[in-house]
């Protein structure tokens, strides 16, 4: 299925290559070189999924992203981040602001295609999920990206944080390891760490009722327990 895309990278040559290789895909592609720019055509255009450079003639990458996040539209919208930068804190800061995946160049045109495949699929398969997600006194609407507790709503929470809870309380009371829920959400295997501050995070957004369902074991991993 043809997607539209949101390239924001101020690299004319590199911007150019990403648009040659996802439109020769099929994708409708929509690129610009900045923030402002990318906000708006992400504000406007609504793309299905995002691909944005770290280093911006006017900020950041991790700016634009949380923006996205923040953004009610935005929450479950995949964001690749692409950089130069390699270094673990780089990583870590871009998992934790809400990117789906953080790609290093140089890359090869064929393995951004492979994550942008992967990232649409994920993306097919929670349209097609089950739209209403209930545990007792907990409620999680799909289609309208709201959590409800006790009736109460919890409308405050990243994409990320929002596919945490409904992946862990769909598949409750079960225990998931760190990488079972890496590999689940994020398609990697590395960082592990990221899902434990993306958990803290959540659980600091939830009513303590609630939060305390979300179990840490130690040494095996979290479940969901009512």
């Amino acid at each position: 299925m043809a997607r539209t895309i949101l390239i924001v990278e101020d690299d004319i040559q590199v911007r150019a290559l990403i648009q040659d290789c996802l439109g020769a895909a099929g994708h409708r592609v929509i690129a610009t070189d900045s923030i402002a720019s990318g906000w708006h055509l992400f504000a406007t255009e609504k793309p299905e999924l995002c691909i944005i450079d770290l280093n911006l003639p006017d900020g950041t990458g991790l700016e634009l992203c949380e923006k996205i996040r923040k953004h009610k539209g935005g929450r479950s919208t995949p964001v690749i981040i692409l950089t130069a930068q390699a270094d673990m804190e780089s990583k870590i800061a871009g998992f934790t602001t809400g990117a789906d995946q953080y790609l290093v160049k140089p890359l090869l045109p064929s393995e951004l295609i492979l994550w942008v495949d992967a990232l649409l699929r994920r993306l097919s398969q929670d349209e097609e999920c089950e739209p209403l997600l209930r545990a007792r006194d907990c409620e999680i609407d799909v289609p309208a990206h709201i959590v409800r507790y006790k009736g109460a709503e919890i409308s405050n929470l990243t994409g990320k944080e929002f596919d945490l809870l409904y992946y862990i309380m769909k598949r409750r009371p079960k225990v998931l390891s760190r990488k079972q829920i890496l590999v689940g959400l994020w398609r990697t295997i590395t960082v592990d760490h990221v899902v434990d501050t993306h958990l803290t995070n959540l659980r600091k957004k939830l009513p303590r009722e609630l939060a305390d369902k979300i179990q840490t074991l130690p040494g095996k991993g979290f479940r969901y327990l009512e």
